[in-house]
């Protein structure tokens, strides 16, 4: 049975393919989950085993095909060639938990009641063009690269045919799409939903117990994103460097990452650390900017309450002006004890740690890949 479509978001590709694979399997012969020992797999979602069959595809059987036709193999020679599946896993449980977590934040904050009657802005997170753009011209420069740099004949002779088929058809088709899919997901919590704020005009919560604007859940949401980005980049990194570092238990035929490979690692951690940044500081703007404007309308209406608002010793002399002066009083100190950022001090130091990790890691690879 298909999965539901979540009230905001969408169905990511992995759980599409899934449906459709179990789909196809199930019209050619007996149903899936009834096959001897399948059954209990029944509590893992769908996307897990679909992406586990390719991953031991990939290590099992085209491996061995390796180990049988070139007498070499890559998992054996160069075990830190599992971070790239163990990622494409953490991909699958990252696309689901950011997608999940925005759907819960948004019905969280209430995001129906504080946006214009039949606004759509937040109805999906990831726009469909964007991603199959990214898609197409991420394969395309995949191809190119593989091409220009001359790695097809080292890959023939290395890891014979089985290996070509896992560069040229696994990873393009089969692991880039769900890495992408989170690179999307990712630039679009960060640079399309805060925005987004803006456009729709929403409102903010100046009653919220956190002083936050009821917007907490969408500055946790970025902050545990951009987590995930940090472990995800320094998994990616251990995977490109990890075989120089030790060679004496590390085997691969390829040279060492050049500066190419080097500029977009440290390209990928400035995107990080100004994703967060801009995401962040643009939801800061547009609070500043609403509580701001505000202020200033509950500022004027003490004009309209006061006979004489310049005269403090003979103003609010009548009861009922009184009362109506301290409830308007008491509005503006809600609007004014709103804190201008979803975020708290502490939040802001565990991001701030967090995006020193990656490069720190890489700068220290580097170090020991040079002393070593």
């Amino acid at each position: 049975m298909p999965g539901e479509i979540p009230r905001y978001g969408e169905r990511l590709w992995i759980e599409i393919a899934a449906d459709r694979v179990t789909t196809a399997v199930d019209g050619i012969g007996p149903r899936f989950e009834t096959l001897p020992g399948v059954e209990r797999l029944g509590a893992v979602p769908r996307p897990y085993r679909l992406v586990g069959a390719v991953v031991l595809f990939d290590i099992f059987v085209l491996h061995s095909i390796q180990q049988l036709t070139v007498g070499s193999n890559t998992v054996l020679d160069n075990p830190s060639w599992l971070a790239l599946p163990g990622t494409v896993l953490l991909a699958v449980f990252m696309n689901r938990y950011a997608r999940d977590r925005y759907d819960r934040a948004c019905r969280e904050i209430r995001i129906e009641t504080r946006t214009a009657s039949g606004s759509t802005e937040f109805q999906r997170l990831v726009p469909r063009r964007f991603k199959r753009a990214l898609l197409a011209v991420t394969v395309a420069g995949y191809y190119a690269y593989m091409i220009l740099s001359g790695r097809i004949p080292t890959i023939i002779e290395y890891e014979g045919l089985a290996g070509l088929f896992g560069w040229l058809v696994i990873i393009p088709f089969a692991y880039a799409p769900i890495l992408l899919e989170t690179a999307s997901i990712y630039l679009s919590l960060h640079f399309s939903l805060p925005r987004r704020f803006e456009r729709a005009d929403v409102k903010i919560y100046y009653f919220d117990p956190h002083n936050l604007g009821g917007l907490r859940p969408i500055g946790e949401l970025l902050k545990h994103s951009f987590y995930l980005y940090v472990i995800a980049l320094v998994a990616l990194t251990v995977l490109l460097y990890a075989p120089f570092l030790f060679p004496d238990v590390l085997y691969t035929p390829y040279q060492p990452p050049e500066w190419f490979i080097t500029g977009v690692l440290t390209a990928l951690w400035a995107i990080g650390v100004f994703s967060i940044g801009f995401s962040l500081l643009t939801i800061h703007r547009y609070m500043r900017d609403r509580r701001r404007t505000e202020l200033q309308s509950l500022e004027s209406r003490f004009h309209e309450l006061v006979n004489d608002p310049y005269n403090v010793r003979d103003a609010l002399e009548d009861n009922e002006e009184l009362e109506r002066f301290e409830r308007e009083q008491h509005r503006i100190g809600q609007v004014r004890e709103t804190r201008e950022f979803p975020a708290t001090t502490a939040m802001w130091l565990q991001i701030l740690i967090s995006g020193v990790v990656p490069l720190v890691i890489q700068w220290g690879i580097r170090w020991l890949d040079s002393v070593l």
